[in-house]
């Protein structure tokens, strides 16, 4: 608030204090509570004209966090599919480990154990499983990318991977068990 905006208020408050107390002596009120009530006019004048300028105190709206699934995560997946080259993102790499790691372990495999690295590449395949391995920074293309998914959906849902497991990345199908 400027200096000149807080003395324009300060006297408005004064003028407002000094018309009701003469108010209220010219209507038969003694001299003391006359000051007395422009005093307590004052000082109430002057405490509402600053509590306009306060910021309004409220509890910050905590921003929507993303939902598995959802439109945005969706979107974002999408978007890390095509990187520059014609390769798959990092992130779209490491939401595929994620996933890997997930059917894998329903199937008693951890997938960064060491000693379980020849199961890995039997149910996912030696190329998948170099892909997803730990500290690789593999970029696939897209096809190859597409054929791990489908690999994985295809090892989620009946248990092992199929020989006729669909490789093309249009013919990757969601498994609809939301």
């Amino acid at each position: 608030m400027t200096r000149a905006r807080l003395v324009r208020r300060a006297v408005g408050c004064v003028i407002a204090a000094a018309v009701v107390g003469g108010a209220a002596w010219f209507f038969g009120m003694d001299a003391p509570h006359a000051a007395g009530l422009g005093a307590v006019v004052f000082a109430l004048g002057a405490v509402l004209s600053l509590l306009g300028d306060q910021a309004d105190v409220m509890w910050p709206v905590p921003s929507p966090q993303p939902r598995p699934g959802a439109r945005r995560d969706v979107v974002q997946l999408g978007w890390s599919l095509g990187a520059r080259g014609g390769r798959v993102t990092p992130e779209a790499v490491r939401r595929l480990r994620g996933l890997a790691a997930e059917v894998l372990d329903r199937h008693g495999v951890q997938l960064d154990d060491p000693a379980s690295a020849g199961r890995v590449a039997d149910l996912l395949g030696d190329d998948t499983a170099a892909m997803l391995r730990k500290g690789t920074a593999a970029a696939p293309r897209p096809r190859d990318f597409a054929a791990s998914l489908s690999r994985l959906e295809a090892l989620a849902q009946s248990g092992r991977p199929t020989a006729d497991a669909p490789t093309s990345p249009l013919t990757v199908h969601t498994s609809g068990a939301e």
